[in-house]
């Protein structure tokens, strides 16, 4: 039986993704076992998030649909967000949300999701260069249990997605510099940088950030060559026609309007930093680390220097990942560089983000190692097998606790818990605290970003209940209200340069207050107001040029997968 099991290609296949599940089950068995939801009104991020998800859900299932204005959550102020943030990846989201039956439904699909795509990347990497199953999926298994990840598990961190996409970012610089043939396979690029614009732009920066090393190094192996040259062209070329969408929605945007930045927070106090204490909540994840991690990375960092020669790909990836490492770390002088640039402290906002780049390359390093030395007598096993079982107790064990934590202290509000198991209607988003996020808001000018939240709490939050709203079928936004006398009030509604508003069958071209609200004329009695956003026909056209290019890959990819297999299984090339 078991000889079967062995020799069974399909087995083969899926116990590392039975080993990842299991994995993620036992993380976050103190939520599932008690069938809480992790949202509570200090998880700002998920509420943000589910809400802009919830709008996806909503235009599929009524099939009214609004790019850019959101008609169905944010106090339905006609608020841009999904329009420039991963786009398909929220829609994506929205038919989770349809199928999920309820919100904690939902939200355990995408921990399991997120884990199987996170240690799935990592396993797929780790097997391109060479490393062995079993440790492949050990690693994978840690890797998912380390940074960003059990941070969106816990508190939907958006960058988690990132991370969980990173290790293929990293397989293509692998390939830049261990592929003498092929450099840069610029569909395998394309398509990854494609994929992390569609999920997270933040990411996608950093992932340019990790790429360009591998690729200044491919330059000079290569001499220059046009093999290198010629394929990345094409990549960037491909990206941005497969991102056409996100782009055009920034270009509809960006030209006519000053979108309000994200919350400021201080560069200095954002960087990874270390637990004193093993068993504190996030252990190595989020903005911390925990020193037996750090020490291992010395560890790491000793070995590839005293043995720089023996594997050149551990090597580099140990070096880059050490410098990212101090570079997303609080010892980095983050304060000199927020005063000379400022505009960081609201794009960037925290360091310890960088580790979404640093732990798929430290990981990487850690596992070319103990591949190594797991190859070797019996000593240098035993310190393979010691590593690879500290770094698994040591990521996996604080996240059950982590888990516990948060679990705990949501189910303190009960009736959330409620009425996220009964369904994935806005009920629940409405009743958690609302944060006031400013992203994307049409301010007047930079100067007031960082009041705009307020403002935003003031003109739209605590007054849209007061309005009737409607969607119409296309996609228009109807408030109505009536009004005791006449007179000027400000309109719960966000206007963009392109929104056209239409207040009792009069166009309005009134004044605006600096965060977009108009401040219209009411007249005594019944009050009906419509919000139109007005897109460029272009827009739409490079939108479907986006989408069906989309599906031609998904075909391409199918069709080299199950009818061209024979020549899917080229090998990266190993230094020599």
């Amino acid at each position: 039986m078991l000889e079967k099991i062995k020799t069974n290609r399909f087995c083969q296949f899926i116990w590392p993704y039975l080993l990842i599940i299991l994995a993620t089950t036992i993380v976050i068995s103190p939520q599932l076992i008690s069938h809480t939801i992790l949202a509570s009104d200090d998880t700002a991020d998920t509420l943000f998030h589910y809400s802009r998800f919830y709008d996806a859900g909503m235009q599929l299932k009524s099939g009214i649909f609004s790019i850019f204005q959101t008609n169905f959550t944010f106090q339905q102020s006609g608020r841009i967000i999904n329009a420039i943030y991963g786009p398909l990846f929220a829609y994506f989201n929205g038919i989770l949300v349809l199928i999920a039956g309820n919100w904690f439904n939902y939200q355990v699909i995408l921990a399991y999701l997120i884990s199987l795509l996170g240690a799935g990347s990592m396993y797929y990497l780790l097997k391109q260069v060479g490393i062995n199953k079993l440790l492949a999926t050990v690693m994978g298994i840690i890797y998912i249990n380390i940074g960003m990840i059990p941070a969106f598990i816990n508190r939907s961190s958006f960058n988690g997605w990132g991370q969980a996409l990173m290790p293929l970012v990293v397989l293509c610089g692998v390939r830049m510099i261990c592929d003498k043939k092929q450099p840069i396979n610029w569909i395998q690029l394309m398509i990854v940088m494609s994929l992390l614009i569609q999920v997270h732009v933040l990411s996608t920066l950093m992932a340019v950030l990790l790429l360009i090393p591998f690729f200044i190094y491919s330059l000079i192996i290569n001499n220059n060559s046009k093999k290198v040259w010629i394929p990345f062209i094409k990549a960037v070329l491909g990206t941005v026609v497969l991102s056409a969408n996100v782009i055009g929605a920034f270009l509809v945007l960006m030209p006519t309007n000053h979108l309000s930045a994200t919350t400021e927070f201080d560069l200095s106090r954002g960087g990874l930093r270390p637990h004193m204490l093993w068993h504190n909540e996030y252990g190595t994840a989020f903005a911390y680390i925990l020193p037996i991690f750090v020490l291992l990375i010395i560890a790491q960092f000793i070995y590839v220097v005293m043995h720089y020669k023996r594997d050149r790909l551990n090597t580099f990836v140990t070096i880059w990942g050490t410098v990212l490492l101090g570079l997303s770390s609080f010892v980095f002088p983050w304060g000199l560089v927020q005063r000379a640039f400022p505009s960081l402290k609201s794009y960037f906002q925290f360091p310890f983000r960088l580790t979404v780049v640093v732990y798929p390359l430290i990981l990487l390093g850690m596992a070319l190692t103990v591949n190594y030395l797991l190859k070797k007598g019996v000593k240098p096993k035993a310190v393979g097998i010691s590593l690879v079982t500290i770094l698994l107790l040591e990521a996996a064990v604080p996240n059950i606790i982590t888990n516990h934590i948060f679990t705990v202290a949501c189910q303190k509000d009960a009736q959330v818990q409620v009425v996220a198991k009964q369904s994935t209607s806005d009920k629940m988003l409405e009743m958690l605290k609302w944060h006031y996020l400013p992203d994307y808001l049409p301010t007047k000018d930079k100067s007031i970003d960082q009041n705009a939240a307020y403002l935003y709490k003031v003109n739209v939050v605590e007054r849209y209940q007061k309005f009737d709203h409607r969607v119409t079928k296309n996609g228009d936004l109807v408030l109505s209200w009536k009004a005791n006398k006449d007179n000027k009030i400000v309109l719960p509604v966000v206007l963009y340069t392109q929104s056209e508003l239409t207040v009792n069958s009069k166009k309005f071209s009134g004044a605006k207050n600096i965060i977009g609200n108009p401040i219209v004329n009411q007249k005594a009695g019944l009050n009906r107001a419509i919000l139109h956003f007005a897109v460029p026909s272009w827009f739409y056209v490079i939108s479907a040029i986006s989408l069906i290019s989309w599906l031609l890959v998904i075909v391409f990819l199918l069709w080299k997968k199950f009818i061209n297999n024979a020549n899917c299984n080229n090998k990266l090339n190993t230094f020599s």
